[in-house]
C-alpha cells in the first residue's frame, strides 16, 4: 500500500527487525557439458531481516546471480537449506518480486498491460487491480506514459516500469539483479533515489545485487562482500548512516570510510566497479 513519506529519521541499527530470509550451508554446484563440476557457491550462511535492505557486491562469476536465483526459486540448492518466515523454500513464491538488470517488458504490451501481466495471466482484470497499477506507475512518475509501448520509452523509464510490475504482485520480498547497471550515470542515481523511496513508502525486504560499491552502501542496511568462485562470504558490513539518505549522503565521511573498507576486502587489484 503506498502511504505519504515520513519525516522521521531512522537512526543507525534500527533495521534490527526479526530474521525473515535464512540460508543456511548453501552449496551450489554445476555440471559443464564437458563434465566438469564447478562450484558456484560454497557454505554459504546469511540471515536477512524483515524490511531490511541488503546489498551484494563481488567481482564477477562469484556467485551472486546464483544466490539470487536461489531464493527466487528458479534454481534449487546442491546442499543446505533456504527458508522464507521458517519454512522450506521448494520453487518460486507469490510473496516474491523480481527486477533483473534488463527490464524485459513485452513490446506489444502497453505500460499499462505490462505492469498488469502477473494479475492479467490469473484472469484479475478488476477495477481494484488496474487502480493499484495506476497508483503505481504514478507513483513512479509515470502516470502520463501508462499507454505508451516500451520502445517508446528511455532506459531508466523501463527499469521504473519493471520495478512497478515487480511491486504489483505484493511482494513481500524484492530480489533485484544489476537493475540498473546498463543505465547511465545520472539516470542510475536517479533511480537510486527512486528505490530509497520505494522501500521507505511499502516497506520490503531487499536483496540486491551490485558491482559498484557506493551503490551498495548508499542504499544497504548491510552489504555482503562476496569472494571470488567459488562463492562464499567474505564479510558482511553494517552500513551505520542514519536514513533517510540522499545522493549528497556519498559526501559524508562515513560513507568514505565504509566504501574503502569494501574496497581493502578486494585488495587494489579487485576487479570492481567503484563509482556510480
Amino acid at each position: 500500500m503506498l502511504t505519504s513519506s515520513s519525516s522521521t529519521s531512522d537512526e543507525p541499527g534500527q533495521h534490527r527487525g526479526r530474521t525473515f530470509i535464512t540460508i543456511e550451508n548453501v552449496e551450489k554446484k554445476f555440471s559443464t557439458h564437458s563434465g566438469d563440476v564447478v562450484t558456484a557457491l560454497a557454505k554459504v550462511n546469511l540471515d536477512i531481516r524483515e524490511n531490511e535492505f541488503v546489498s551484494v557486491v563481488g567481482p564477477s562469476g562469484c556467485g551472486k546471480t546464483t544466490l539470487l536465483r536461489i531464493l527466487a526459486g528458479l534454481s534449487s540448492v546442491t546442499s543446505g537449506v533456504v527458508k522464507f518466515d521458517g519454512d522450506s523454500l521448494r520453487g518460486p513464491r507469490s510473496d516474491v518480486g523480481i527486477v533483473f538488470q534488463q527490464a524485459l517488458l513485452l513490446p506489444w504490451n502497453t505500460v499499462l498491460d505490462n505492469v498488469l501481466l502477473s494479475p492479467h495471466l490469473k484472469n484479475d482484470r478488476s477495477e481494484a487491480t488496474r487502480h493499484r497499477a495506476e497508483g503505481l506507475l504514478a507513483f513512479m512518475g509515470l502516470a502520463d506514459f501508462a499507454k505508451k509501448y516500451p520502445f517508446e520509452l528511455s532506459g531508466g523509464m523501463q527499469q521504473r516500469v519493471a520495478i512497478c510490475r515487480a511491486l504489483m504482485r505484493e511482494p513481500k520480498v524484492l530480489l533485484m539483479d544489476e537493475p540498473f547497471g546498463a543505465l547511465d550515470a545520472m539516470t542510475r542515481e536517479s533511480l537510486n533515489v527512486e528505490l530509497m523511496r520505494v522501500c521507505s513508502e511499502e516497506k520490503k525486504t531487499v536483496l540486491f545485487i551490485t558491482h559498484s560499491i557506493p551503490e551498495a552502501v548508499l542504499l544497504g542496511d548491510r552489504v555482503v562482500v562476496m569472494s571470488p568462485r567459488p562463492g562464499r562470504i567474505s564479510e558482511i558490513i553494517d552500513v551505520d548512516i542514519a536514513r533517510p539518505r540522499r545522493l549528497k549522503t556519498m559526501a559524508n565521511r562515513r560513507f568514505g570510510e565504509i566504501c574503502d573498507q569494501i574496497r581493502t576486502i578486494f585488495g587494489s587489484d579487485a576487479p570492481m566497479v567503484t563509482a556510480l
